[in-house]
């Protein structure tokens, strides 16, 4: 019964070698000349003059044993990357088939250490990323925390001062919250927060900051956007709640938001003037009855 012969790639620009190392290994091998490693089957690499630069690359995407011209060399090139060595006093087909069986069995293993390898850092990527989502987003909204607010206002000032554009800044306050806590529980009030923010969130552009300020308060930084914009986006944001019914579990509720907004360099040139600004129109807002938009200055001040 006759086997077929098994294919060996090798890569070598030497023509006589590969006529040499066919008539030496006789029909159990097949030499199959090519310029590059192109699947995962073992591959001769013929490193008796040079070592290419990119074999530790090439040794990668398969076993590679390097045909070597002596036993000093063999550790030269096993430094370089290939699997398994040999010289051309070595090359026998038994011989032959034990190096291929080696360097298949080291490439395998080489291979699950990298998955190992990468999975594990996309795992601490991951939890980096999750590390970092805890430390800077809201778990109920997901809107950003007062936290991250803190340490980007006062860059989007310095942003806007540098660029001499606008900045306003709106909070919101939700009329209700506390009555619907206290009647309904906290569940409930945590129900209607996540809706507003859902609802509000969806009309925010992608280079605004929405941020959980308070624990009935959302706050929105607008960059480039002038104080008749925001006024105009604060009251189509007000509509829009007070025509919303939110329906938690079987329940029917309409809640109504006051706002206040201020702008940069109008009415503050720092963060902490700017929030007080914002905070004081929406007193404003919420001595006025509530359901309102309020800019600074505003009556009924704190």
């Amino acid at each position: 019964m006759a086997f077929a012969a098994q294919l060996l790639p090798i890569l070598t620009s030497d023509q006589t070698l590969i006529a040499q190392l066919s008539a030496l290994l006789g029909s159990a091998w097949q030499l199959m000349p090519v310029d590059t490693v192109a699947s995962a089957s073992p591959h001769l690499v013929d490193l008796r003059e040079q070592l290419p630069p990119d074999l530790a690359a090439q040794a990668e995407h398969a076993p590679l044993i390097g045909l070597v011209a002596d036993a000093d060399a063999a550790v030269t090139a096993l430094q370089a990357g290939v699997h398994e060595v040999l010289t051309v006093a070595e090359l026998q087909p038994l011989c032959l088939l034990r190096v291929v069986a080696t360097a298949q069995t080291r490439w395998q293993i080489e291979q699950t250490r990298r998955h190992q390898l990468a999975e594990a850092r996309a795992q601490v990527h991951a939890l980096t990323v999750r590390l970092q989502n805890e430390q800077i987003r809201d778990p109920l909204t997901g809107l950003y925390t007062r936290r991250y607010l803190n340490e980007t206002l006062e860059r989007e000032l310095r942003r806007a001062d540098r660029e001499q554009v606008v900045l306003s800044v709106a909070l919101i306050d939700i009329d209700q919250l506390e009555q619907v806590n206290w009647q309904f529980g906290r569940a409930l009030g945590d129900a209607v927060l996540q809706h507003l923010a859902n609802l509000i969130g969806r009309q925010v552009r992608g280079g605004d900051i929405f941020c959980r300020y308070g624990s009935d308060e959302l706050l929105l930084v607008l960059p480039r956007v002038t104080l008749e914009t925001v006024l105009h986006r604060a009251e189509q944001w007000r509509a829009a709640v007070a025509q919303t019914v939110i329906r938690p579990h079987t329940l029917d509720l309409q809640v109504t938001i006051s706002i206040g907004v201020a702008a940069f360099p109008r009415d503050a040139r720092n963060a902490a003037d700017l929030l007080t600004r914002v905070g004081e129109a929406l007193y404003a807002a919420k001595v006025a009855g509530g359901n309102c938009v309020r800019s600074w200055p505003a009556t009924g001040k704190l």
